[in-house]
This record gives structure tokens, C-alpha cells and sequence, in this order.
């Protein structure tokens, strides 16, 4: 039977299960943070950090960990002073035993590394579809590459049963490649001709991948990316007067990019981003985050905020234990800001993800 978990709910009653938390030498409880906050990522991640802030300020107020406030141990992945062993090293000999480590290039590269430790339990903020199959000492509470492959690849009409000649593009990262590779093995079904290109993350020159699209004479167009290379790829697209289908996933910070003439755009979001996600909880999280910060939140800040939500209820549950950990998240469901999140029998997830034609 799955469990179904308003991550609103009190947290100090759960914690009062798991007995006193172990103290860092300032009396507080240590959540790692590994993001990029000065990179080409770096506004997705403070939005992600600015919902795990609220979290963990709503965790405080309300008793914390047995009367034990947390304190969010932050790294900039994209420092030039940060090296990952490094980082990771010094945040497990200080005490921290729960990691949030995102995006893609520290995940995918360092994913051995971070899933052999049974020490830490690690919540891998990455599209990377296999990310958590072969841990036990992690989950994905973070977009899924895998699902949105899935929902790209249904978008192909096949029924009139006449060969397909698709292109996937996708950002040339560890990360992006494995998104792109999953989406094809999804589309070759029956009569396709797939072909697959790489493009730097924040490309802007996009001419020669779309001559080669033109002359492919390719229907349909997928494209992977991390949000701001999307609006000179459809430029370069409509200078060349290209007419067919272009799909994106969700990015990071995809402008709200009106396609040119020919060209019918549509691109995965989440259902917060929508706003249909009407629940108490999803309500009480916006409210909270336009009061602190002025602004709408975005998906990643929604996300951000789950994370230390139910990173500290699983904690709670496995007495504090991080090889105990992944079993609260199991076949489990869960309403957050975000939404309803399930996850599967590896810890990963399913969001609230839809294709939308964007005008």
C-alpha cells in the first residue's frame, strides 16, 4: 500500500520519534547544499536555495530537530575555489549526513562517488534518468529526465503509419546526452529515422545546426537544453524558414519565446508552473515565498522547498539514520508544493509534468 504524506504536516512531532539530533559544534543540525550560484545555472539555484531557506525556517519555527534548529550548509559548486571531493569530504567530517546536490554536472560525474557512501543519505537534483536505480542511500526529489522523456515521445503522431524523420538536440553535458539517448530509445518504434546533434550549454549560434535540420528534412524537432540557448535556436529555425514541430523539455529558464511563423512550439512544464496546483500546501509555500522575497516562486524554488521538507521528515522516520533513509520514500506519495509527487520502488519520482502548445 503506498502512504500518502502532506509534507506540511508538523515536523516537530516527527522529529520527537527520532530522539536527540546529532549537533554540529554550533548546536545545529547540518543540511548539505551543493549548487551551481554562480554559473550559467545560477538563477535556478538560488530559486532552489530560496525554497529550501523557507523550509528550513518553517522547520525552526516549529521546534526543529527535538528542539535542535537546522542550518543549511551551502556550497557553490561553481566556484572557481570548489573542488567536489573536497567539498563533500569536509561537509561529512563537520557532521552532515543529508545532502541536496544538484544540477547535472556534479550528479552525473560524481554519481558513483556520492552513492557509494553509507554514511549520507543524498537527494540527487538532476535530470539524469538512472539517477537513483542502483543506490540505496539516495532519492530524487527534482524533475525526472526519464518522465520527460516519456511525455516527448508520445507527442509523435504515428497513426498514419508514414516514416518519421526526427532530430534530437541536447545540451553536450553528461546529463543532457543520457536525457537525449533516453528520448531516442523512446521514439524508435516503428518507421523513424532519428538523427542526434550536441550543442554547448548557452549556445546562441544556431545556423548551422539548423541548415542541417532543413536539410534533413526533419518533421519533428526535440530539443534538451537548460533554457537560454531555446529562443536563438527558433530564430535561427525561422531565418531559415523551417515548418514542423519543435518539443522542448523544462528548462531552467526557458523565456516565454513566441515561436516563429511555421514553427508550432510546445514545451514540458510543471502543473505549478501553470498554477493549477491548488492544494493548502502548495498555497501556504507561495504565500510564504512572495512575503520573504517579492516574487512568484518558480518550479525549482517549489522543488527546493520539498527537499528539506521531506529530506527532514525521512531523517525523522530512520531515527536518524541514513542508511534507513531510502525506505521512506518507496512507493510512496506525496502532496508538497510542488504537487503530488510518486515515487517508484527506487526512490525516484513522478511529478504533475504536462506537454503544452506554447503560443
Amino acid at each position: 500500500m503506498k502512504k500518502l504524506i502532506k509534507i506540511f504536516a508538523p515536523v516537530l512531532a516527527l522529529f520527537a520519534l527520532a530522539g536527540c539530533a546529532t549537533k554540529e559544534s554550533d548546536g545545529t543540525y547540518p543540511m548539505g547544499v551543493m549548487l551551481p550560484l554562480s554559473g550559467d545555472n545560477a538563477a535556478a539555484a538560488r530559486e532552489t536555495l530560496n525554497g529550501m531557506e523557507i523550509a528550513r525556517d518553517e522547520i525552526n519555527a516549529a521546534g526543529g530537530f527535538s528542539g535542535v534548529p537546522v542550518k543549511l550548509v551551502v556550497r557553490d559548486s561553481d566556484a572557481k575555489e570548489f573542488t567536489f571531493r573536497d567539498a563533500y569530504d569536509s561537509m561529512r567530517q563537520s557532521g552532515v549526513k543529508v545532502f541536496n546536490i544538484g544540477f547535472d554536472r556534479e550528479v552525473v560525474a560524481r554519481h558513483k562517488i556520492i552513492t557509494m557512501a553509507e554514511d549520507v543519505f543524498v537527494n540527487l537534483m538532476c535530470r539524469y534518468p538512472p539517477a537513483t536505480i542502483d543506490t540505496t542511500n539516495a532519492t530524487r526529489i527534482f524533475i525526472n529526465g526519464a518522465q520527460e522523456g516519456d511525455i516527448l515521445a508520445k507527442s509523435v503522431d504515428r497513426s498514419d503509419g508514414l516514416e518519421k524523420r526526427i532530430i534530437i538536440m541536447n545540451a553536450d553535458t553528461l546529463g543532457g546526452k543520457s536525457c537525449g539517448d533516453y528520448l531516442a530509445f523512446n521514439l524508435d518504434v516503428g518507421k523513424t529515422k532519428i538523427f542526434k546533434d550536441v550543442f554547448a550549454p548557452g549556445e546562441t549560434r544556431f545556423d548551422f545546426f539548423s541548415q542541417q535540420i532543413l536539410t534533413l528534412q526533419a518533421r519533428y524537432v526535440f530539443f534538451i537544453g537548460h533554457g537560454r540557448e531555446l529562443k536563438p535556436f527558433l530564430q535561427s529555425l525561422g531565418k531559415r524558414d523551417f515548418k514542423g514541430i519543435v518539443s522542448t523539455n523544462c528548462g531552467y529558464d526557458y523565456e516565454n519565446v513566441a515561436a516563429p511563423e511555421g514553427i508550432i512550439l510546445s514545451r514540458i512544464e510543471t502543473l505549478f508552473q501553470q498554477g493549477k496546483i491548488n492544494t493548502p500546501e502548495s498555497k501556504n509555500f507561495v504565500a510564504a515565498y512572495k512575503k520573504r522575497f517579492g516574487t512568484e516562486p518558480t518550479w525549482m524554488a517549489a522543488y527546493g522547498y520539498d527537499s528539506v521538507k521531506l529530506l527532514a521528515q525521512s531523517a525523522a522516520a530512520a531515527k536518524l539514520n541514513p542508511k534507513n533513509m531510502q525506505q521512506f520514500f518507496k512507493n510512496a506519495e506525496f502532496d508538497g508544493a510542488i504537487g503530488k509527487m510518486k515515487f517508484d520502488s527506487t526512490a525516484d519520482p513522478i511529478s504533475e509534468l504536462d506537454l503544452v502548445r506554447m503560443r
